[in-house]
Formats: C-alpha cells, sequence, structure tokens
C-alpha cells in the first residue's frame, strides 16, 4: 500500500516527510506535519484525521507515545492503522495493527524513520533507512530514501503516487511553516518523476543552502516590474454579487 520517510533535521529545526504508494494521490492523505513540532503518516487502512489529532496532542505537550495512543483510543478499529509520529522534543512514535497488509513494519535509527506495508519485501524499509542516513540535506535524505525504496521493490502493487514535504521555521513569512509540498499523484514511475519534480522546483525558486527561496520572474518579464504595467483589462471586473443575493 504505502511506505514513508520521516526525518528531523537537526541544522535547520526543518522536518520532511516522503511518502509513496500504489494508491492514485497518496501526498493529499498520508502525511502531514507542523513547524517546530513534528511529522505524522497515517497509512495502511488510513484514517486521515489521525495526523491532526496527533500534531494537536503534541502541541498541548504530551509525548510521541502518548498522543499516538490518545489517538487510537478514539478510533472505531485501530487494527487497520498505520503510524508514524517523529518529533525533535517529543520522542518518536510507530503503530502497526495486526490487520494492515504484511509485508509492514517499521525501522527507526536517530531522526529518520521509514514505516511501511503492503510491501514488496522486507527489503524496502532497510534499504530506505541506508540511504536516508548516507546524505546530508533534507531533501536529498528524504528523496533517496524512496528511491531506495523503490529499487528495492516498493509498493507490492507497483508504486504510482508519490509526494514529498518540508516544515519550518519561513525565512520571509513567519507563521507560514509549509517550506515545500510536491506531489505526483499518478505515474507509473512516481519516484523518478517526483526527483525530477524537484529539480524543477529548486531551479525556479532559487533553493539555497541558506533555505532562502526566491522567486525566478517568469519569462519576458524584467526583474521587479509588473507583468501588467502599462496595459488595460480587456473587460471590466464583475463588481461582486449583494452578500443577501447568495444567502
Amino acid at each position: 500500500m504505502t511506505y514513508s520517510v520521516l526525518v528531523f533535521d537537526g541544522g535547520s529545526g526543518r522536518f520532511g516527510v516522503g511518502v509513496v504508494s500504489g494508491s492514485v494521490a497518496v501526498g493529499s492523505r498520508v502525511p502531514l506535519g507542523r513547524g517546530g513540532l513534528g511529522v505524522v503518516v497515517t497509512q495502511g487502512y488510513t484514517n486521515p484525521l489521525f495526523s491532526r489529532y496527533i500534531l494537536e496532542y503534541l502541541d498541548r505537550g504530551y509525548d510521541a507515545e502518548e498522543a499516538l495512543d490518545k489517538a487510537l483510543a478514539g478510533d472505531p478499529d485501530p487494527r487497520y492503522r498505520q503510524v508514524g509520529v517523529l518529533t525533535a522534543e517529543y520522542g518518536v512514535a510507530m503503530y502497526t495493527g495486526e490487520y494492515v497488509p504484511m509485508e509492514r513494519g517499521g525501522l527507526s535509527r536517530g531522526d529518520c524513520m521509514c514505516i511501511g506495508n503492503l510491501l514488496s519485501s522486507d527489503e524496502v524499509l532497510s534499504s530506505m533507512l541506508s540511504a536516508c542516513n548516507r546524505f546530508s540535506s533534507l531533501e536529498d535524505r528524504i528523496l533517496k530514501a524512496l528511491e531506495a525504496g523503490s529499487r528495492a521493490g516498493g509498493d507490492a502493487r507497483g508504486d504510482r503516487s508519490s509526494a514529498i514535504l518540508i516544515y519550518g521555521e519561513h525565512p520571509i513569512f513567519k507563521g507560514y511553516d509549509k517550506l515545500l509540498d510536491l506531489r505526483v499523484d499518478y505515474s507509473m514511475n512516481p519516484v523518478k518523476d517526483l526527483m525530477e519534480l524537484y529539480e524543477i522546483y529548486r531551479e525556479a525558486y532559487h533553493v539555497k543552502q541558506d533555505n532562502c527561496f526566491n522567486l525566478v520572474d517568469p519569462p519576458g518579464i524584467e526583474p521587479g516590474t509588473s507583468a501588467l504595467r502599462g496595459r488595460r483589462p480587456t473587460t471590466r471586473p464583475r463588481a461582486h454579487p449583494p452578500i443577501d443575493s447568495i444567502l
């Protein structure tokens, strides 16, 4: 079904999560995080509410195990769930229910966690963890771990979608913590496509070593100028209808 990698980068204080699945649009429901707090994946037969509940419990001061236990206690049937939680201050936690399909499991070493189910073999997770610890940048650690998992066989049904998300303190917009959110919702090679998409993103936004993101001006537009300067709109904008006409 799904395999994921969760990583904390102590140098920058950022969290990252990468995920691959044989299902469509895995990035829309499995991974979630919060800058300064941690990242969570909820997979298997996914309960998409888990991540929000666990992050809220962490924010209230519960450690990772406690937050996971409280979320599981409110689930109608946790035997179908697989959940991974990674934080900097509140520890890590993993859970795999007895009805989650084999091969399944989770591995954790230092600041990296790999967790998955319905895998082609148990080598998927070990390959991911090994790759995660061979690289230095957060993005490389996540993408290379996903690549290693895919090469080891990945989802037993075949990989079809992927995603990478990074959370941390934005260098410009304080209070906005989602630094990166890239997804491949359907592909015959979603990991390769995700890595290529990240390279396009990195070049377009000038992702630097200091983690600042500077948008490149679109082709044909001088830096610092407006694309609409000196032009008239072709049609007059329509006025918004009165509120009482909508209700």
